[in-house]
């Protein structure tokens, strides 16, 4: 089964190889990325109910892609924080679902040469629904950097609250699942 940001392109050859491979099997990646935090009890508890990761500068980052079925699970560990988010691909709607805990995000991957764009459409805490005036802003990238290395920038803010995160860095392939026998 492809992962559900592949499923929601209409054409993902576009994509470079790094991120194209990434996507496209489970397998486990290592790398380094740095994280910022925002500030403020609200932004800490929403960051707790995601179970996001603490602030720090590079820290060494696993992330494992796991397909069962039509359920997929990525596993990021930030340094022994993890977070696991369960993803999801909605035919109907042309959506990726993506849930961390009580979190549900509803994705828009939007794919082109230099890379990918992930778009933030909807956020349900608990199953409830946030009004647009209060969504996150998010600006989540991806792209194959001059190494060949799979580069990514998630950035979320909120309106009132500013910075909620932002993790950026770099990841390559330790191994790839589909290749061990």
């Amino acid at each position: 089964m492809t992962d559900p940001f592949l499923q929601a392109l209409a054409d993902p050859s576009v994509l470079p190889q790094s991120v194209r491979d990434l996507h496209h099997s489970p397998g486990e990646y290592v790398g380094e990325c740095d994280i910022e935090r925002g500030r403020g009890i609200l932004v800490q508890l929403a960051l707790k109910l995601g179970r996001f990761p603490p602030a720090g500068r590079h820290v060494p980052v696993r992330l494992v892609t796991q397909t069962q079925d039509k359920d997929h699970s990525w596993l990021r560990d930030f340094g022994g924080h993890e977070t696991t988010s369960e993803l999801r691909f909605d035919a109907k709607t042309g959506y990726v679902n993506e849930r961390f805990g009580p979190l549900s995000i509803r994705l828009k991957p939007v794919a082109s040469k230099r890379g990918l764009e992930v778009h933030v459409h909807r956020l349900t805490v608990f199953g409830v629904s946030l009004p647009q005036f209060l969504m996150p802003q998010s600006s989540t990238s991806e792209w194959q950097d001059d190494l060949g290395r799979f580069r990514f920038d998630v950035a979320s803010s909120m309106p009132g609250l500013g910075l909620l995160i932002r993790y950026h860095g770099w990841l390559t392939p330790l191994h790839s699942r589909a290749q061990v026998g």
